[in-house]
């Protein structure tokens, strides 16, 4: 069963389409890896700035939740680094009318959910395919910022997530968790905030299309770590298998390095998420998951990239 897994997992085009990051940016001589720029901009406060296109897979059966999720991943990646996110502009592109009104519906829904509102962006209407591109920028406390690169040996991975959901109808890897009060959306959001704030994470990042295993990979990767996952701690819900469930974009999900993950867990509990410590940060450069005595490695840093850096 384990030998399955590692090879979903690898051959997962959510995980492979990762490359091109680092492909891309050393073309245009940029550094990859975090979920947002952090600009010094001579405040007590630093900027974050991201930018997000949606995954064409998605917008091809569902537009509407296209939309929803081009405001929700940005947030994501604003709330992972401990920011809260101030505003977004999009450009878009619509074949007729239809797609512009679910788009729209879409991207209305998350934006009064979360709070977080579009302040300007461009559209492409008459367009031969559609197509959502969202940018947005945050703020968070200078001495408060969460990154990916920075992980430690002998910390604890603790996986926080929104259980209370179902697999989207269309998109077997999307996991809809936002039929919700408001005040608890914002809420989970608001939990890495917390966590950056009170330093309890030596590094963090948002759950992706690339799945559990392949966010921690890609946090592990840029610090130069390895570590072991325990699938038997790893939260899930009821009815969906663990393998698919490590491929799965959850609406919201955190995964962060701590040397307290007790203190780690009560915070993200008191924001309405599940909690557990799933696995431990070491040095050996290779990711391992463990399931019911066995164990596989499922990357290894030593001579293969997630972010396509080599």
């Amino acid at each position: 069963m384990l030998k399955k897994i590692v090879e979903s997992i690898r051959n997962y085009e959510g995980l492979r389409r990762k490359k091109y990051a680092g492909v891309f940016g050393k073309k245009i001589g940029v550094e990859i890896g975090e979920d947002a720029a952090v600009i010094d901009v001579g405040t007590e406060d630093l900027l974050l700035f991201t930018a997000d296109g949606i995954w064409d897979v998605v917008l091809q059966k569902d537009l509407q939740w296209g939309g929803f999720v081009s405001i929700l991943v940005n947030i994501h990646d604003i709330a992972a680094m401990g920011g809260i996110a101030i505003s977004a502009v999009n450009i878009v592109s619509v074949v007729d009318d239809k797609a512009l009104d679910e788009i729209s519906m879409g991207m209305r829904r998350a934006c009064d959910l979360y709070g977080v509102g579009v302040v300007n962006g461009h559209i492409h209407p008459n367009a031969n395919t559609n197509s959502i591109d969202v940018a947005m920028i945050g703020k968070v406390k200078r001495n408060s910022v969460v990154y990916s690169n920075t992980a430690k040996a002998e910390d604890y991975l603790v996986y926080a997530v929104d259980l209370d959901g179902n697999i989207h109808p269309k998109l077997k890897y999307n996991f809809d968790s936002t039929k919700k009060d408001a005040r608890i959306l914002r809420m989970q959001m608001e939990a890495m905030q917390k966590i950056g704030e009170e330093k309890i994470a030596s590094a963090g990042k948002d759950v992706s299309n690339a799945g559990l295993v392949g966010t921690i990979g890609m946090m592990m990767e840029v610090s130069r770590k390895g570590c072991t996952i325990d699938l038997n701690s790893v939260p899930k819900p009821d009815g969906i298998e663990m393998g698919h469930w490590l491929k799965v974009y959850p609406a919201a999900g955190f995964v962060i390095t701590t040397p307290t993950p007790e203190k780690a867990i009560k915070i993200f509990e008191k924001h309405f998420l599940t909690a557990s410590i799933i696995g431990r940060v070491n040095n050996s450069l290779k990711v391992e998951l463990c399931l019911n005595g066995e164990r596989k490695t499922v990357f290894d840093f030593d001579g293969e990239s997630i972010l396509g850096l080599f």
